[in-house]
């Protein structure tokens, strides 16, 4: 039954529509600006091929180029549709007076997060310190084996999704803290799921703790989470208990405003 959904699914898909997000998709933050040669390379299109949909893109505003490189980058309509996404994201509204409060108890980082496709998708996040914060959060994505928040969505996904997402991802390493061993990740989400908690101990980035717990929804199923998340002067064991104490009730508080989270299961096509 899958197959023939995956078949159909396919069947409908608009060959140039696809090539035109694929462009997009290839700029990021180590990507800001790319030639039409690097796209022409990364997307094994030759570039007679690309110049038509790079001019279409850069006119409608979701490209542009640097007037001294003329290399290409993202476009100012992206931003706008960001804005848009986030405004009708009705949890952040529920969400950010709770994480607030956090940030005030805590004296440290608070982010909300969901998942998408296996990975840890931030929503939001409060910052302690607005002087160290150099851009917004919301929308980044990092891999769910090396973050407190995507360990805590882990320890309550079925079975199955947890053996895809780390079929699908590599268990590369952020630092030397990192669990990159599939046996070693399961037993760390059995943990997480007996304590009801996730801890990222410098996993991610050297120098940062977190703990994060699962927001679920009515059936169990872990539709964000919410973390605590500052330097590992200010994240010791012995504060542990009390930001576990501040979560437990926060994710519990959210919980009843689950259905306003992003629809976002973790879809695997066989087509992949």
């Amino acid at each position: 039954m899958q197959k023939q959904v995956d078949k159909a699914v396919s069947s409908t898909k608009i060959a140039s529509v696809i090539k035109a997000i694929k462009i997009l998709e290839l700029f990021g933050p180590s990507n800001r600006e790319l030639s039409l040669s690097q796209i022409s390379s990364q997307l094994h299109l030759p570039k007679s091929t690309l110049l038509n949909f790079m001019r279409t893109l850069e006119s409608e505003g979701y490209l542009s180029r640097n007037p001294i490189s003329q290399n290409y980058c993202l476009g100012i309509k992206l931003m706008k549709l960001g804005y848009n996404m986030r405004s009708n994201l009705s949890i952040t509204h529920y969400a950010i007076p709770c994480m607030e409060d956090l940030c005030e108890q805590t004296k440290a980082n608070i982010y909300l997060t969901t998942h998408v496709d296996g990975a840890v998708l931030y929503l939001e996040g409060i910052y302690s310190n607005r002087r160290t914060t150099k851009y917004s959060i919301a929308g980044k994505t990092l891999p769910m084996h090396v973050t407190a928040s995507g360990k805590a969505m882990l320890s309550y996904l079925p079975t199955d999704q947890v053996q895809e997402i780390i079929r699908q991802h590599p268990l590369t390493a952020s630092t030397q803290n990192s669990i990159t061993d599939r046996e070693t990740l399961l037993r760390e989400i059995e943990i997480v799921r007996q304590r009801g908690y996730a801890i990222d101990n410098e996993e991610e980035t050297l120098g940062l703790r977190c703990i994060s717990m699962a927001i679920r929804d009515p059936t169990g199923y872990p539709v964000g989470a919410l973390s605590i998340s500052g330097s590992v002067i200010h994240m010791t064991e012995d504060r542990y208990d009390t930001f576990i104490a501040l979560l437990t009730e926060a994710c519990a508080s959210l919980s009843s405003y689950t259905t306003m989270f992003p629809y976002c299961p973790v879809i695997f096509s066989s087509s992949q």
